[in-house]
């Protein structure tokens, strides 16, 4: 029987796991405003630089790539040299390279700038999630891992309530050099709370693995995740525009698009700690998430004209469950699915996967409803894909209950 949540005794950091989880969320939260503040700033680089949409687009791809290219080794520093080594010199180089950002003088610098931040933001995740998978061992680990992913979303939520007056009051280079401080000081306070990683517990469950075992392992998680990524991104870049194509203010599409990142918030938390009292069962809810996104997808697809403001927050809430808070689930699964040691590049992968989504999808939802002329068929197209991720889900929780097995989907919980 694992310790509750937050019981400060045992507890393997300087501090105790309350302070803890609240420094991994502001963590990520600074990171995510950071990352996600490049999209919501794309109209200020437009004016600075006389960007066309062509290369507006090519500017915030930029970071997003610089992401995906990081997660290709900072989950492997994570393992290697421990959360806290990782996220000490990654703050430094966060610090830098987004001051570099902030005296960009040409679109070639700022490309540079922005791919260097993107790669060094991969930090924060990577080692983030490092942190408490291993701090939070013998724990309830989903409910954890689900509280730190909540800031991406707070993190995204800031980004647009803040930074667009600061760029205006201020302008874009004190933007981003507060920024760089805000990313030095943040990563540094929360490493020095974390202790040096000790060395990993064997794991009797299932013995030493190869890295094909390991890549076998992770085929579920991955999968699940390549799909349910189209629900992230197409509903974040999508709901406000097809709500306008029905007769919804601007105003009131952003106020449902809030509505369902509220839903994907609570759902990191709120199935996190179901999952952990169910003993660590991911795939299970996973179905039920994949199922309730797809639904919802579907009835986006039938939305009459002009639907009143209430029906649709409350329908978003429950599709932002569904699409946005599967996220902590499937790092979490990923994790527990090889040896301690080879955790941190175990949601890493994912992590990639993940923003692999975010560059594929977007562009299929929109060239469909450009094709279509509407976006009944694009919803049907993410449904589809929720779906199968749910139908995926629950062959891998089937395939976990099998007598004998079970101890391969919660190796260290």
């Amino acid at each position: 029987m694992s310790r509750r949540l937050l019981d400060p005794v045992g507890f393997p950091a300087r501090v105790g796991p309350l302070t803890f989880l609240l420094l991994a969320l502001l963590s990520q939260t600074t990171g995510s405003l950071t990352q996600q503040g490049t999209s919501v700033l794309g109209v200020f680089f437009a004016q600075r630089f006389h960007l066309s949409l062509a290369s507006l687009g090519a500017v915030v791809a930029a970071n997003n790539l610089g992401m995906m290219v990081g997660f290709t080794f900072t989950g492997t520093l994570s393992d290697r040299w421990g959360p806290r080594r990782l996220l000490l010199v990654g703050a430094v180089a966060m610090a830098v390279a987004t001051g570099l950002t902030a005296v960009a003088n040409s679109l070639a610098a700022l490309l540079a700038g922005l791919f260097a931040m993107g790669v060094s933001l991969s930090v924060v995740p990577s080692a983030g999630s490092k942190a408490v998978f291993v701090a939070f061992r013998g724990r309830p680990r989903g409910v954890a891992i689900g509280v730190r992913q909540t800031g991406v979303p707070l993190g995204s939520a800031l980004a647009a309530a803040t930074l667009p007056y600061t760029v205006e009051r201020f302008g874009l280079s004190a933007v981003f050099t507060l920024l760089a401080g805000l990313l030095w000081a943040m990563g540094w306070v929360f490493a020095l709370q974390i202790l040096p990683t000790p060395p990993e517990p064997g794991t009797r469950a299932v013995g030493p693995q190869s890295p094909r075992q390991r890549m076998r392992r992770l085929l579920w998680p991955l999968a699940v995740a390549a799909l349910m990524a189209a629900g992230q991104y197409d509903l974040l870049t999508f709901t406000i525009p097809s709500l306008q194509a029905l007769g919804v203010n601007l105003v009131g599409g952003g106020l449902v698009l809030a509505a369902a990142q509220v839903g994907g918030g609570l759902g990191r938390i709120v199935l996190g700690h179901l999952s952990d009292r169910r003993g660590g069962s991911r795939a299970y809810y996973l179905v039920w998430l994949g199922l309730l996104g797809g639904v919802m997808a579907a009835v986006a697809a039938f939305l009459p004209s002009h639907p009143p403001a209430a029906v649709l927050a409350a329908l978003w809430l429950f599709f932002g469950l569904g699409a946005v808070g599967w996220n902590a689930l499937v790092i979490v699964w990923a994790g527990e699915r090889v040896p301690p040691p080879h955790a941190g590049w175990a949601m890493s992968l994912v992590a990639t996967v993940v923003f692999m989504g975010a560059v594929v999808y977007p562009p299929l939802f929109g060239w469909i409803a450009d094709r279509t002329h509407g976006y009944a068929a694009s919803w049907l197209q993410l449904a589809s894909c929720l779906v199968l991720a749910a139908g995926l889900a629950l062959f891998a929780w089937r395939q976990e209950e099998r007598p004998g097995s079970r101890a391969s989907s919660v190796l260290h919980s």
